[in-house]
């Protein structure tokens, strides 16, 4: 077996289904097997696995396991000699993925990790890897400052270099986005795999830090190209709500109806605090991501390679 794909479900039925159907549709010359590791869906998920696609291996959680559990359970019962962690929101087409694999075939065994440039839905640049660096570095990347400012004025400010500006070099980066990441089986095992002590904002930057630290290169590959959906997880959430509404709103009437339209406006607006604070440089973001960087640092501290 050349290559298991890893896919991570948690409510996204609709796209995980595009996601297998671009993945199958799409040209391949090396073999190949798809892996879903599901996060206790409520939308049906995996029956729709069992029922429309008896080819893909299933992990079914009770529980949600998260991003890095998630992963390291499917590369667990993976046969590929490589791992592609691959996000349910996303579509592949033409030989983008092969690509890969035939690039991978070409490179030094010291690369653990390749990344594609990732596209949005309109095909606009979305993500094209992060560099190496020092503690400077690691501070911008995890505070996600180069999202939100220039690139030039980042490096101005904190005396950096190496935020990446050409998204068309296959270059060495320090890490690529986990959305599509392919990697060597053997080697991602011998290094623990991804961080189950990272919940949220740092398991690739932790993981291509730790694995420079033991001397193998991350890197970008622009030839592939990928496109990323986003969110998938939190709009199913969303669609959820409003068709509880309307189940609510035919059984117990209007009365019942405007309470639940009281509640459900309570929610919202959590919801809409909980998406701001995870898309701006807020406290509690801030706090997280140096939370995060701060077990990125003691998990490499006395770094070693298990084989």
């Amino acid at each position: 077996m050349k290559l298991s794909i890893i896919i991570i479900s948690y409510n996204t039925k609709d796209v995980l289904a595009d996601c297998l159907n671009s993945i199958y549709s799409a040209e391949w010359t090396s073999s190949f097997e798809v892996i879903v590791v599901d996060n206790n869906s409520q939308d049906g998920s995996v029956e729709m696995l069992y029922d429309k696609y008896p080819q893909v291996k299933v992990i079914a959680n009770t529980d949600n396991k998260l991003f890095a559990i998630a992963n390291n359970q499917g590369a667990k019962i993976a046969k590929g000699e490589y791992l592609l962690l691959l996000n349910s929101d996303t579509l592949v087409w033409s030989d983008n993925l092969q690509k890969m694999i035939n690039y991978f075939d070409s490179v030094p065994q010291d690369v653990i990790c390749i990344g594609p440039k990732l596209l949005n839905k309109d095909r606009s640049l979305q993500s094209c890897g992060m560099p190496h660096g020092g503690y400077r570095e690691k501070i911008c990347m995890c505070l996600k400052l180069h999202k939100i400012f220039p690139p030039r004025l980042i490096e101005f400010l904190f005396h950096i270099k190496g935020i990446p500006q050409d998204t068309e070099k296959t270059r060495e980066v320090g890490w690529v986005s986990g959305a599509c990441m392919m990697m060597r089986a053997a080697l991602y095992n011998a290094v623990g795999g991804l961080n189950e002590n990272i919940e949220f904002y740092g398991e690739e930057p932790e993981f291509g830090y730790r694995t420079s630290k033991l001397g193998y290169k991350t890197l970008y590959f622009p030839e592939s190209e990928i496109i990323h959906l986003g969110g998938s997880s939190t709009k199913r959430e969303r669609e959820r709500e409003r068709e509880r509404e309307r189940e609510t709103r035919r059984k117990r009437g209007s009365a019942v109806t405007a309470s639940f339209r009281k509640k459900r406006l309570v929610t919202q607006r959590l919801s809409d605090c909980q998406k701001l604070l995870f898309s701006l440089p807020t406290l509690g973001v801030c706090f997280l991501r140096i939370k995060n960087l701060g077990t990125m640092l003691l998990a490499t501290k006395n770094v070693s390679l298990n084989i």
